[in-house]
């Protein structure tokens, strides 16, 4: 069966002393790569994380200069597949960073839903470039080993210009609303504990969960004070 989708946010900080920057990785569980409209959900992390002009790498990088690339993928796989966040940001802007990413999802979902600039700039995207996705052997076995992987029909690779295409701006939409939990999203910030604590218990995204390198939890800042 599947995993139930998560109705709250959780927000884990690894402690890692004196680290020159912090790192923040989110994820949610998303449908399989096999489902039918794999294609919309491609295009539309596109738009929201998926290349250099998408969303938050225009908002963190170009526009804001906290981070050197921030960015969203998903990570193949038969079953339910994780959609995640990757953003190293500067570790002054940690906080502020963690909530310009949550509200980005939210935008895309309520007041700025994706444009048709942004539909149509992922379609050529991806249409025009897949002559070069598959000009050597090694593309088109993985290709074919895809196709059995993910249940495909033989003849989805030579159909899916004709798929990008099909999708319009409405069924991009769709897709977000469909998987995107902006409030169901499990966070992982790996950064200096010292230094970000503060700010980021005042977002209110979730209670923080403090934790070592190794895993193991920490206790509040007063109580490890006291102990050393």
């Amino acid at each position: 069966g599947e995993v139930p989708l998560s109705e709250a946010s959780r927000l884990v900080v690894i402690d890692k002393p004196g680290a020159p920057q912090s790192l923040i990785l989110a994820a949610q569980l998303a449908p399989p790569t096999g489902v039918e409209n794999n294609i919309e959900l491609e295009l539309m992390n596109d738009v929201i994380g998926g290349a250099y002009a998408a969303r938050i790498n225009q908002n963190l990088r170009v526009d804001k200069h906290w981070s050197y690339g921030a960015y969203t993928f998903f990570r193949d796989a038969r079953g339910q597949r994780p959609w995640i966040i990757y953003a190293p940001v500067q570790t002054d802007r940690t906080a502020d960073s963690l909530r310009e990413l949550q509200d980005e999802l939210r935008r895309f979902l309520g007041t700025h839903p994706a444009t048709p600039d942004e539909h149509t700039r992922v379609f050529r995207s991806n249409a025009y470039s897949l002559p070069g996705r598959f000009e050597t052997n090694g593309a088109v076995l993985g290709a074919l080993l895809d196709n059995q992987r993910f249940e495909r029909p033989d003849d989805y690779v030579p159909k899916l210009k004709a798929r990008y295409e099909a999708v319009g701006l409405e069924n991009l939409q769709a897709a977000a609303e469909e998987v995107l939990r902006p409030d169901g999203i499990t966070w992982v910030v790996v950064g200096d504990r010292g230094e970000i604590e503060e700010e980021l218990r005042a977002l209110g995204i979730a209670e923080p969960e403090f934790m070592d390198t190794d895993g193991r939890l920490l206790p509040p800042l007063e109580a490890a004070d006291e102990t050393d």
